[in-house]
């Protein structure tokens, strides 16, 4: 385990865009940094490529955050961050979106890591914090840390009480969760890591998860990090979906990649690049 240092947002975070009739909200929990060898174990002096990208003392910068996504009737949150135990901004993020817990009819995991899950529920009560929600996971990454002994603390504090209040559905394989949403595999970083694509009025975009975490890997999407599950399953899928969101010139909302998190992945000489969106 390597030293985590902590900066959260001062101040709401939060950044909303359309893609076609679908609003799309950024909501930045905390953000951290973290020394790159760490991240990157292997990646020895190919890094110093990259010290554009790195933050502070050559460190690896990582964004954590949540996405609010309405369409229509639909009101989606993408992942609940670290939470409270990590002085998270998610609820705040949330009311500077204009929303509130009771709003969400679904929460959908990306994947079952702690830092995707740490505002499942309430600290006091222990009842699910988005009361009216189902609450959306994928089936492998239940069945493989449901095995694990002893189970991860994260996934007993925020996963189990979930299953026990008849609150947790398991999902395999893609699912539509309204008109122009659809959560489709991208493996790797867990067993059953989950991304969401939006199609809308001729536009698309794409809730990333973990498939890339940082700006390094987009340029070098071979390099192995230490928190992916497969490597080479995990590379195998960032390859593919640079790719696609590359061609179709997706507007991307990426956990980890620098706040708010949102912008595109382009591709120039065969290699691909983040490019966030400016500032507005």
């Amino acid at each position: 385990m390597f030293v985590q240092l902590i900066s959260e947002p001062k101040e709401s975070m939060v950044r909303t865009i359309s893609v076609g009739t679908v609003a799309v909200s950024a909501l930045v929990d905390t953000v951290q940094a973290y020394p790159a060898p760490g991240v990157y174990p292997k990646a020895g002096g190919l890094l110093d490529k990259y010290r554009d990208l790195l933050g502070e003392n050559g460190t690896v910068v990582l964004n954590f955050a949540s996405f609010l996504v309405r369409d229509g009737a639909a009101t989606i949150l993408v992942d609940t961050g670290w939470g409270p135990e990590y002085d998270g901004q998610l609820l705040a993020e949330l009311a500077a979106a204009g929303a509130k817990p009771g709003d969400i009819d679904t929460v959908i995991f990306t994947h079952l890591h702690g830092d995707h899950t740490g505002w499942n529920l309430d600290r006091a009560t222990g009842a699910p914090l988005f009361p009216r929600a189902r609450y959306l996971a994928p089936r492998a990454d239940w069945e493989h840390y449901a095995a694990q002994d002893p189970q991860p603390a994260s996934f007993v504090r925020d996963m189990l009480p979930l299953e026990k209040a008849g609150r947790l559905e398991l999902v395999l394989g893609e699912r539509t969760l309204s008109p122009s949403l659809v959560a489709v595999q991208t493996p790797g970083h867990t067993p059953g890591h989950t991304s969401v694509a939006i199609t809308s009025g001729g536009e698309h975009g794409f809730i990333l998860g973990d498939v890339v975490i940082s700006p390094v890997d987009a340029q070098e999407p071979d390099i192995e990090n230490s928190f992916d599950w497969d490597s080479a399953i995990a590379a195998s899928t960032r390859k593919q979906t640079l790719a696609r969101l590359s061609a179709n010139g997706a507007l991307v909302g990426a956990s980890h990649l620098p706040p708010p998190g949102l912008g595109r992945f382009v591709e120039s000489n065969g290699r691909h690049a983040w490019e966030p969106l400016a500032n507005s």
